[in-house]
């Protein structure tokens, strides 16, 4: 994250689509506290590592709609 531009380059911590966390490595509760931190993050543009870009809304509703799903809000 980059403070003087507020752009963010997410990679696949998080992207606009159905977050994968079931794989073999995956560890859930990193990404339960990688969305907390997300949620506060004052992004102007994110660039995930998959599909499009995102503004702070929406990097907020993917992260709480994470957090809901694993039971983590």
């Amino acid at each position: 994250f980059d403070e003087a531009d507020g752009l963010m380059f997410a990679g696949d911590a998080i992207y606009d689509g159905m977050l994968i966390d079931d794989l073999p490595d995956s560890d859930r509760a990193a990404y339960c506290r990688t969305m907390r931190r997300l949620l506060d993050l004052p992004i102007r543009i994110g660039y995930g590592g998959h599909g499009p870009s995102f503004d702070a809304a929406r990097m907020r509703e993917i992260a709480s709609a994470y957090l809901r799903r694993r039971g983590a809000s």
